[in-house]
């Protein structure tokens, strides 16, 4: 077996379904009754924090916090205050606060730079006749997730370079937005330079930042650089309700998107967030600014070398570390074998996998953007102990002793 050094990190998504544990992974895995319950399987996440795979788990924190505000009553617009205050102290933003998620964020961003704070235009959503109706978005960057904007009824005005950004520019165009993601590389236009051609024209730049934690840095350099709206997903690396996102940003707008939100009765109050998710997210920011990510990152490629370990000496089989474009992703392990001889498929092991007694789903590394070779095994999601349950379970259907 060949092994290979990291190149780089990068966290994408993948996931693995898990059923109840034995031995020391099992001391630490709380009992599922309620899925036992229902039917439900429960699953050994080796793909990462995919919304389909509900999310993450949150820290120990935010639940503590989330189970002491159930607990009492509150006025949602006093605690959003309070929050997005203490929120705006720990990112560097003039203010935030927190929604039902960074596509209900987006959503916001959108009503704010369209109908504004102004009661009449809100009432007439998703009707833009007579407002600031176009957002400029890259091409490249067009995706499923900008229903976000188009549901507020803007219309996207794709373009590809810089100039062709500026020539878009008129006296309908609403804002400017960008998309962070490894869904979205081989734009041709940076933050900083959109940044700096929004701000000329005097319009504010809309940034979808959802996945894009760690580094923990992101939560002010953004801001910092001139995003006027930068949205973040709870759920997914802060580790808080998976029902929750973080908008922050100018103080204007950010005003302008809490009028068009709930408790209010407007046109986004379907996206409703309770003291719950408000407290929770709160107390997930806090840790997650606090947290040894060094520490943490280190762990995680010591779990991926484990797995490596462990399946060495296989024939026809090695594995690699694969390069990541960003730091925003956990390293990633390849598990690549000779299809032929060993006839297992990339398709059957991944099957196989979730369809053992002790379900794992983990990816199919050339359905990946950008695609790479073999099995993708992602360490974000595995607590203590499991690494080793994935890498038994590879190498047992490899053909391999467990």
């Amino acid at each position: 077996m060949k092994n290979r050094t990291p190149v780089s990190r990068r966290r994408l998504l993948q996931a693995g379904l898990a059923a109840p544990l034995s031995g020391p992974v099992a001391a630490s895995r709380p009992a599922a009754s309620i899925y036992s319950r229902l039917g439900v399987r429960t699953f050994i996440n080796a793909y990462g924090t995919l919304t389909t795979l509900s999310g993450t788990l949150m820290l120990p924190e935010v639940k503590r916090a989330m189970e002491e505000a159930s607990s009492q009553y509150v006025h949602i617009h006093e605690l959003q205050k309070k929050a997005g205050e203490r929120l705006a102290q720990l990112t560097g933003a003039e203010a935030a606060f927190v929604t039902a998620g960074a596509s209900a964020s987006l959503c916001l961003a959108a009503c704010a730079v369209t109908a504004g704070a102004d009661p009449a235009k809100i009432d007439r959503l998703p009707d833009l006749t007579g407002m600031k109706s176009e957002i400029i978005i890259q091409k490249v960057h067009r995706n499923s997730y900008d229903h976000a904007f188009r549901m507020v009824g803007a219309k996207l005005v794709d373009v590809e370079t810089a100039e062709q950004m500026r020539q878009a520019i008129g006296p309908r165009t609403a804002a400017l937005a960008m998309v962070l993601s490894h869904n979205t590389l081989g734009h041709k236009v940076e933050l900083e330079e959109m940044i700096a051609i929004a701000h000329a024209a005097k319009l504010p730049v809309i940034l979808d930042a959802a996945a894009e934690l760690p580094p923990a840095e992101n939560l002010n350099k953004f801001v910092k650089m001139g995003a006027d709206l930068a949205a973040f997903s709870g759920g997914k690396n802060l580790r808080g309700p998976q029902c929750s996102g973080l908008l922050l940003g100018r103080r204007d707008l950010i005003e302008a998107a809490y009028a068009n939100s709930a408790p209010h009765n407007r046109f986004a109050r379907i996206a409703k967030v309770g003291k719950e998710e408000i407290v929770g997210l709160l107390a997930a920011v806090e840790a997650y600014l606090k947290k040894d990510h060094a520490a943490e990152r280190r762990e995680w490629e010591a779990m991926l070398r484990r797995v490596a370990d462990r399946l060495r000496g296989l024939p026809a089989v090695f594995t690699e570390f694969i390069p990541n474009l960003d730091y925003s992703h956990s390293p990633r392990l390849s598990v690549q074998w000779d299809e032929g001889k060993l006839g297992v498929t990339l398709d059957q092991m991944v099957t196989r996998l979730r369809e053992g007694e002790q379900a794992i789903v983990a990816g199919d590394m050339t359905k990946f953007r950008p695609p790479w070779k073999g099995l993708g095994i992602f360490p974000y999601c595995l607590r203590p102990g499991e690494e080793l349950v994935v890498a038994r379970r590879v190498r047992e259907i490899l053909g391999g002793k467990a």
